[in-house]
C-alpha cells in the first residue's frame, strides 16, 4: 500500500508540475520591438514588432506618429508613420533636412504606456525602445570641389573670364572659394571668397538650399541651390547675390536655371567634381 500511495503522490505531483508549466507557456507576453532597419538613402525606416499590435486595447486602431517618440540627436527631420491595425510591421517615411555624418542612430519608443497593445489587450512595457544601426552619411556640399573647362558656368566665363574654381565647404560651416582667371598660370588665385554658410535639404529630389554670408572680398548675401549627383559624383551649384541687387535665387521647386525668374537660364549653373 505504501508503494501504491507513493506512486499516486508522484503522479499527482507530475500533473501539477505539468499544469503549471503549460500555464506559464500559455501566459501572454507584452509586445516588444523586434527589429529596425533603414533604407540606404535614410528615407524609409521599417520596424517589426514581436507580435501583431494595435493602438487600442480592444484590437482596433492603427499605430500613428502620435503613438511613437522618435529621436535622432543632432539631426533635423520630420516623419510620417504607416501602420495597419493588427500588423507586425510599421514603416516610417523619414525626411532629413540636415547633414548626417554616419554616426547618428534612430531611437524609437512609444509615446505613453498606453500607446501600443497586442491582441489580448496587453500594453507594451513603458521602458521598451529600439535603436538602429548608424544612418548613411550625407554631408551635402561639405567637402572640397574643383571646376574647370566646360564645368565652369558660362556666365562666369563670359563676364568674369573665369578659368577654374577651387571651393572648400568646411564642416564648421565656413567656406573658401578661390577663383583663377583665364591666363593665370600661378597658384595664387585672382579672387578669394570667404564667409559662412547654412544648408537645408529640401523635399524635392536631392536638392538642398544654401545661404551664404560673404565676408571677403566684400560683404554680401548670396543664396541658391545645389545638388550632389552621382555616377560620377558631380556638384551642381547655382547661386546669386541677393544683397544690393534685383536678383532672386533659384528654388528647389523651380529647379536649376530658375535664378531671377529664369533670366540666366543654364548659364549660371556651376558644376564641380569632388577632390576630397
Amino acid at each position: 500500500m505504501k508503494k501504491a500511495s507513493n506512486l499516486l503522490i508522484a503522479l499527482i505531483s507530475l500533473c501539477i508540475i505539468t499544469f503549471v508549466s503549460c500555464s506559464e507557456d500559455a501566459e501572454n507576453k507584452a509586445p516588444e520591438f523586434a527589429s529596425i532597419s533603414i533604407s540606404d538613402n535614410n528615407e524609409t525606416v521599417t520596424v517589426i514588432f514581436s507580435e501583431n499590435v494595435f493602438a487600442n486595447n480592444n484590437k482596433t486602431g492603427d499605430i500613428t506618429k502620435d503613438d511613437l517618440t522618435i529621436s535622432i540627436p543632432n539631426v533635423d527631420f520630420t516623419y510620417e508613420v504607416t501602420h495597419t491595425a493588427g500588423a507586425k510591421t510599421l514603416t516610417i517615411a523619414l525626411t532629413i533636412t540636415s547633414i548626417t555624418v554616419g554616426s547618428e542612430v534612430i531611437t524609437i519608443s512609444q509615446s505613453t504606456a498606453s500607446s501600443i497593445y497586442d491582441e489580448e489587450g496587453l500594453a507594451m512595457a513603458a521602458s521598451e525602445s529600439i535603436s538602429s544601426d548608424p544612418l548613411d552619411t550625407d554631408k551635402g556640399i561639405i567637402g572640397n570641389w574643383y571646376s574647370a573647362g566646360d564645368n565652369v558656368a558660362p556666365l562666369l566665363v563670359t563676364y568674369f573670364t573665369v578659368d577654374s574654381i577651387y571651393a572648400e565647404f568646411k564642416d564648421d560651416f565656413t567656406y573658401l572659394v578661390e577663383q583663377f582667371n583665364i591666363g593665370n598660370e600661378t597658384t595664387t588665385p585672382d579672387v578669394e571668397f570667404t564667409g559662412t554658410f547654412s544648408i537645408v535639404k529640401s523635399t524635392v529630389d536631392e536638392i538642398w538650399t544654401i545661404e551664404l554670408t560673404q565676408e571677403l572680398p566684400y560683404v554680401a548675401n548670396v543664396s541658391g541651390i545645389f545638388e550632389v549627383k552621382t555616377s560620377p559624383e558631380t556638384l551642381w551649384y547655382e547661386v546669386v547675390q541677393i544683397s544690393g541687387s534685383q536678383n532672386t535665387p533659384p528654388t528647389p521647386e523651380l529647379g536649376f536655371g530658375s535664378s531671377t525668374g529664369g533670366a540666366f537660364g543654364v548659364t549660371n549653373i556651376q558644376k564641380f567634381v569632388r577632390i576630397n
